[in-house]
């Protein structure tokens, strides 16, 4: 079997992956109109095609939708808690200088759009024993990689006892390699092979040779901090249902479809109102002498000259009745777009019933609480594996961003209330921190003895006690 088979769950969904990508990033957009008379080859029929697909103007409501939902899930700063030999990952996690911040964000990008990606740990290939002075120079460390669902083309997993465990992940990657000039390079394709055997982990990196075959460039035997063999996998699945080998069904594939369904309709569009947009003179019981004299005196229609007619013939414009139905049909695109949970500025959006908007809204939390579930966990066991390669203890160690989507409203007479009962003693000073910082009126991360701490120093506040 050769490296390079492909899943047969990755080749169903690849498609899709590709085509909500390109409508997501507004890449490779024009592919997806259709062909005009196509069995016309013609060069009048492909100028008429290439001036169609010119004046089509593509709406990128799914990039919109996208972009606002991740907004969502990083409005308030993740959580990252780790050992001072994993602190590296605040400002470069993957040897790159993406932090853990920014990687995350792309990864969460990634399962908005295409609800899977992975994650994989991985440490530089050494010749002997790493010392610890070594890893505290910086200049070796774990590192956490991304991948997107079109890069993982491979996975197996193997039932050892009562237990079923990833032996398998196959990814496509890319290298650069340098021309014989020094400056020059070209871009190719290696893959990555992450497998168990015998209980062991090994990885294979395969590159193509002059024929086009795959051969093995590189092979070892990761260890760990200790000096041990990985029994595991350091890679795990990121889902926007869940984080196992399985693929989930694209949540943006509905909405990739209407927004393709749009970018058609705009073509038509704009595709008719050049054809019958524009005003069309007319003269009717016209003679030739009449059409000499109008050459001769060089009478234009716009001219701002007087056109003369003759007795018995007629001049005129004529426009095109105005045709409703391409434009309803993007409309209507645009309402199912909305029904999907899009985020669009519209300015009737004032006049939709709170019901309507909440309901809205309950449509991504329900997605987007679930992505952040599972982009917590993933990187938070990438971190572990990062910890056992650094021989650091991870025991405490977390990655986790938000769960609240929601935007904590609240008025001045509801804050004076807040006010006059804490500081009639109505309520806690426990009570009183925990509403500031749901309303983020206080930092989340400010324990509750800081809080009091800082009450006590503010002039006219006694020392309270924690309740």
């Amino acid at each position: 079997m050769a490296i390079d088979f492909r899943h047969p769950e990755y080749d169903k969904y690849l498609p899709v992956w590709q085509e909500i990508n390109d409508i997501s990033k507004m890449e490779n957009v024009e592919k997806y109109l259709l062909t005009l008379n196509p069995h016309d080859t013609s060069p009048e029929n492909r100028q008429r095609n290439e001036q169609y697909r010119a004046r089509a103007i593509f709406n990128p409501v799914l990039q919109h939708t996208v972009e606002g939902m991740n907004s969502m899930l990083f409005s308030k700063w993740p959580e990252l808690e780790v050992p001072a030999q994993l602190e590296y990952h605040k400002i470069n996690c993957d040897g790159s200088g993406n932090s853990i911040y920014q990687q995350s964000q792309q990864v969460s990008l990634d399962l908005i759009r295409t609800s899977r990606a992975g994650l994989a740990v991985g440490f530089p290939r050494t010749d002997g024993t790493v010392s610890m002075a070594d890893i505290s120079s910086g200049n070796i460390f774990a590192s956490i990689q991304r991948y997107d669902a079109r890069q993982i083309i491979n996975w197996r997993k193997t039932n050892i006892g009562y237990r079923s465990v990833l032996s398998l992940v196959v990814l496509l990657e890319s290298y650069q390699e340098l021309g014989s000039d020094g400056y020059s390079f070209e871009e190719k394709q290696q893959i990555k092979e992450m497998f168990i055997r015998y209980g062991k982990y090994s990885e294979r990196l395969w590159r193509q040779n002059k024929k086009g075959e795959w051969e093995v460039f590189d092979e070892y035997s990761p260890l760990d901090g200790s000096g041990n063999y990985w029994e595991e996998i350091p890679f795990t699945f990121v889902g926007a249902e869940n984080n196992d080998v399985s693929v989930n069904n694209p949540k943006m594939k509905g909405l990739s479809k209407l927004n393709i369904g749009l970018y058609r309709n705009s073509a038509d569009y704009e595709d008719n109102v050049w054809f019958v947009g524009q005003t069309q003179p007319w003269m009717s019981g016209i003679t030739q002498e009449h059409i000499n004299m109008l050459k001769e005196n060089n009478m234009y229609v716009g001219s701002r000259n007087l056109l003369g007619v003759p007795q018995g013939e007629t001049f005129g414009f004529a426009s095109a009745p105005h045709n409703p139905l391409i434009r309803q049909a993007m409309l209507d695109k645009i309402d199912q777009m909305v029904m999907l949970g899009a985020r669009l500025l519209m300015v009737t959006a004032s006049n939709r019933t709170a019901t309507e908007v909440e309901g809205e809204r309950e449509v991504q939390h329900s997605t987007l609480s679930l992505i952040s579930s599972n982009l917590s966990e993933a990187y938070t066991k990438a971190i572990q594996w990062c910890g056992r390669y650094m021989n650091a203890n991870t025991d405490d160690a977390y990655y986790k961003t938000t769960m609240d989507f929601k935007t904590h409203s609240m008025d001045a007479n509801e804050l004076r209330a807040i006010m006059e009962g804490f500081i009639q003693g109505a309520i806690p000073v426990s009570d009183f921190h925990d509403y500031l910082k749901k309303r983020d009126l206080t930092d989340k991360e400010k324990t509750l003895e800081q809080f009091q701490e800082e009450l006590n120093v503010v002039r006219g506040i006694p020392d309270f006690e924690v309740a």
